[in-house]
């Protein structure tokens, strides 16, 4: 899969590709990370850190394997910092799954996807889009944002958690309309 350069700002384009990617990295990280609250954050750490290199990423190159390298060095930091253990795939596996997600994706199939969820972003309530813009546009902490917005972190996981379900499920049924 091929970025493609738009005229957006920079972290835009990096948001818009993980989000169109979201089910490749997801799926990806879920292969290392078995705990949902701990892989929520690591996505969420991940979009982060591929907004902040995306300066060295090379459009004429795939986005998957690029950001599966970016996601593979947040999470084993992450499980590191926390203690925890990684799901025991080797290197080679990690890469041969990854390998795999791409395979399945066409270039066509990711622009519906990304058609599919500017206008899914588009439907969701205010509340939620500046929830999105706070913490990936604006690369805002949890505790940032708790703050901002007077929540609890645990209520804004929450909020993410049904952010991110319900941006799937609208990409999901907008999948199936486009492809008719």
């Amino acid at each position: 899969m091929r970025s493609t350069p738009t005229s957006a700002a920079p972290h835009e384009e990096a948001f818009r590709q993980v989000l169109a990617h979201w089910t490749m990295l997801n799926a990806y990280v879920r292969s290392i990370v078995r705990d949902t609250q701990v892989r929520e954050d690591l996505l969420s750490d991940i979009a982060i850190t591929v907004a902040r290199s995306w300066h060295t990423f090379d459009p004429s190159r795939p986005f998957g394997p690029w950001a599966r390298a970016i996601a593979r060095r947040v999470v084993f930091q992450s499980l590191e910092k926390r203690d925890l253990k990684p799901v025991l795939l080797d290197e080679d596996a990690l890469e041969a799954l990854g390998a795999e997600i791409d395979a399945l994706a066409e270039e066509s199939a990711l622009e519906l996807r990304v058609r599919a969820l500017e206008q899914c972003t588009e439907k969701l309530p205010e509340g939620s889009r500046e929830l999105i813009r706070l913490r990936y546009f604006e690369n805002r902490s949890y505790k940032q944002i708790s703050a901002a917005v007077r929540w609890s972190v645990d209520a804004l996981y929450v909020a993410y958690h049904k952010i991110h379900k319900a941006l799937s499920d609208c990409v999901h049924r907008r999948l199936e309309v486009f492809q008719g």
